[in-house]
């Protein structure tokens, strides 16, 4: 998986059209804060109504470029299209 971004606490790494990423949490203790999924053929929409059929929480209900939900583990993890630029810095 090349390494398509990074910063000190958050590194993006290529999957084929798609990627993964993973960012740091704040704490003192080893923490993730999220983790992030560019999907190829990302559709908001689709993925929110798939996601309310998993009874699964999302707060942003409106954007269509990205958004965070809590897995059934209780982690973050962010989707969005694979060439989402975000907010890395």
């Amino acid at each position: 998986m090349p390494l398509r971004q990074q910063s000190a606490t958050v590194h993006i790494l290529g999957v084929g059209d798609s990627f993964f990423g993973i960012e740091q949490g704040s704490s003192q203790t080893a923490s993730v804060d999220h983790y992030d999924f560019g999907l190829a053929g990302f559709n908001a929409d689709e993925v929110r109504a798939r996601l309310s059929e998993m009874n699964l929480k999302f707060a942003d209900k409106t954007s269509k470029e990205s958004f965070k939900f809590y897995d059934q583990d209780g982690f973050q993890v962010q989707v969005n299209a694979p060439d989402y630029i975000g907010h890395v810095s």
